[in-house]
């Protein structure tokens, strides 16, 4: 149900991508770490720190594409050897598709070359915004050990498994003081998803024109629902591309953005963020021979 939106764009995508080539002869499987990746046909999504980590592969045939479902497309068509992705978007991916496995790399290590704010996710918010120390003592409320659960299950979700209980719950406020609208793709499993028609526990209504019967729900989504219970406030998520969630921030559209955001220093020169609420290594999914 939650990929129904990207359903047909995705056929589509497949029938074009065909025709655009096929894959390096590297061995992806083999490669141990990122130096075995030379030559090869890597992807990432435009506008991440993914795109930029892809560039560290020596000699690497690099492209992007503008959302996340078309580096899967592409994958699925041949037309590219693997795809950079955070490490539990790739164990959610390989759990819906037998077809597929990634690269258990190590930032620093045998992987990319990171550091903890590129890896890391936090909540994005205006320059000088007053949430913010707010939403620092309530994320530093939550131990580490519930965020790993919380994102087991996220995982397990979004991949088709049953959850009946979330790890990570709080009290809705009575009397809301507000509306906290947050931003983001519903589109990065397991992250943030859609649901069409049929909600999946702990789901929230999408706002917006066009988007009834349709619910977000992902690791970003229990967070800020957290987020907005603590504060007080009701919560208002919006469906907003990549490329639109910062100027969705700027032009107070919304609040906050809360979709797997990374706080690089090139954002932190457009906006504030909080402290990091979640943290990943960044994979290579590729497709088995």
């Amino acid at each position: 149900m939650r990929r129904t939106l990207t359903i047909v764009l995705a056929l589509v995508m497949v029938l074009s991508l065909c025709a655009c080539g096929a894959g390096s002869n590297v061995d992806v499987a083999a490669a141990q770490n990122i130096a075995d990746l030379k030559g090869a046909k890597i992807a990432a999504q435009a506008g991440t720190f993914h795109a930029d980590a892809m560039m560290q592969i020596e000699d690497v045939q690099d492209s992007t594409y503008p959302e996340f479902a078309d580096l899967l497309t592409a994958l699925q068509a041949g037309t590219i050897d693997g795809y950079v992705a955070e490490e539990p978007t790739a164990i959610e991916v390989c759990l819906g598709d037998d077809t597929l496995a990634y690269l258990p790399l190590v930032n620093n290590e045998t992987g990319f070359a990171a550091t903890d704010a590129d890896v890391g996710i936090a909540v994005g918010l205006k320059t000088g915004s007053e949430l913010r120390e707010q939403i620092n003592a309530i994320l530093a409320e939550i131990p580490a050990e519930t965020r790993s659960e919380l994102m087991n299950q996220m995982v397990q979700m979004s991949a088709g498994k049953e959850v009946t209980e979330l790890v990570l719950t709080s009290e809705a406020p009575a009397e809301p003081v507000g509306t906290l609208k947050v931003a983001m793709e519903c589109a990065y499993a397991p992250f943030n998803w859609t649901d069409m028609g049929e909600a999946s526990v702990g789901a929230v209504a999408i706002s917006g024109e066009g988007k009834e019967g349709m619910y977000a729900n992902g690791y970003d989504v229990q967070i800020a629902q957290y987020v907005a219970n603590k504060l007080g406030m009701s919560l208002e998520i919006y469906s907003i591309e990549w490329d639109g969630l910062l100027p969705a921030l700027e032009s107070g559209t919304v609040d906050a953005i809360i979709a797997g955001m990374s706080p690089t220093a090139e954002r932190e020169e457009q906006i504030d963020f909080t402290n990091v609420y979640y943290s990943s290594n960044l994979v290579i999914i590729y497709k088995k021979k």
